[in-house]
């Protein structure tokens, strides 16, 4: 009689343990989710950068921002590509029906909540809701800024727009933490033609990244020096944080803190509307706020980010030369 050879119990059971093992360890170790809301992050904030810079240089008026949040949903509809097409924009965009609190909980995001809102979905999935004053009127924030060597107060009007990244996949939450990146996102569109990332994103690198910009200039006019940007690797920062680069940039006092009355539109603190236990809002890392919401950003460092005086500053000029870019992912 001939017996078949054929692999035994044990042999199968230490096959399946290997596999076991080294499921365990891709999952652990890939998490491709980070890699979608990556993708997903950057996507949306150049497609809502585009739209309201495109929104604001074709409209002929002297105030070319939106006037109240419905005007903002029909520029947005304009410029973004939607999942389906939206025959009356004025119709689908009606007041009453955007974020009017400057400040929603995590409760406000739920599908029963999100049911008598606006909902603009883009045509990768991403959801999108817009944020403004009561009766649809936007936001303003007026700091004493640098402007031509004087000091002036300038006043920059502002609306909130949030984004789920994953359209009504779950986990669907703006809470975040450690081991959950949260999926809903809130930015800020400005009437500076700049979109600016708000809350967690600005210190958590699985969302995106920075660079700062260090323009050149001719010393013999003392012109900016656009044409080294191509070809010197030293005009541009490190990838790091988008915090981290604000400070780097715009951090005249070199005190870890950026210096709000610098005359550039980012350095305006647009979470300081956002109530505390707010989940856009970025919490210290004991789990605790703190009265400076700057020092909760700083907790995340080891070392406090601090201003590159070097490179960041001009005999000459009352405000940091430098600027911060998004950097792409790749």
């Amino acid at each position: 009689m001939r017996f078949k050879k054929a692999f035994t119990l044990a042999e199968l059971m230490i096959v399946f343990i290997i596999i076991g093992i080294i499921i365990a360890l891709g999952v652990s170790t890939v998490k491709p989710w980070e890699k979608a809301y990556k993708y997903a992050y950057l996507r949306i904030y150049n497609s809502l950068s585009l739209a309201i810079y495109n929104h604001m240089i074709n409209t002929n008026d002297d105030n070319a921002f939106p006037e109240d949040a419905d005007k903002l949903c029909e520029a947005l509809l304009e410029y973004i590509n939607t999942a389906e097409h939206i025959d009356d924009p004025a119709a689908f965009c009606k007041s009453g029906k955007h974020f009017g609190d400057a400040s929603p909980t995590a409760a406000d995001f739920t599908e029963d909540a999100l049911k008598d809102k606006v909902t603009i979905v883009a045509s990768n999935g991403v959801r999108l809701w817009i944020g403004a004053k009561n009766n649809g009127i936007e936001h303003s924030m007026t700091a004493k800024q640098n402007i031509g060597g004087t000091e002036e107060e300038d006043t920059v009007k502002f609306f909130y727009v949030y984004a789920d990244l994953n359209g009504d996949r779950k986990p669907n939450t703006p809470v975040w933490s450690q081991n959950q990146m949260a999926d809903i996102v809130a930015f800020a569109i400005t009437d500076k033609y700049i979109v600016i990332p708000l809350g967690y994103p600005e210190v958590d690198s699985r969302y995106l990244e920075a660079h700062v910009v260090y323009p050149t200039f001719d010393s013999a006019t003392g012109e900016e020096d656009t044409s080294s940007y191509s070809d010197d690797e030293d005009v541009t920062s490190d990838a790091m944080t988008y915090y981290e680069a604000k400070v780097q940039a715009f951090d005249l006092n070199d005190d870890g803190t950026i210096d709000t009355s610098i005359g550039n539109v980012m350095t305006y603190d647009f979470n300081s509307e956002f109530s505390n236990n707010n989940p856009f809002k970025v919490k210290h890392p004991d789990g605790g706020y703190k009265d400076d919401v700057k020092e909760n950003y700083n907790a995340y460092y080891e070392t406090d980010p601090k201003f590159d005086e070097d490179q960041c500053t001009s005999t000459g000029y009352t405000e940091p030369i430098c600027n911060v870019k998004i950097y792409d992912y790749h």
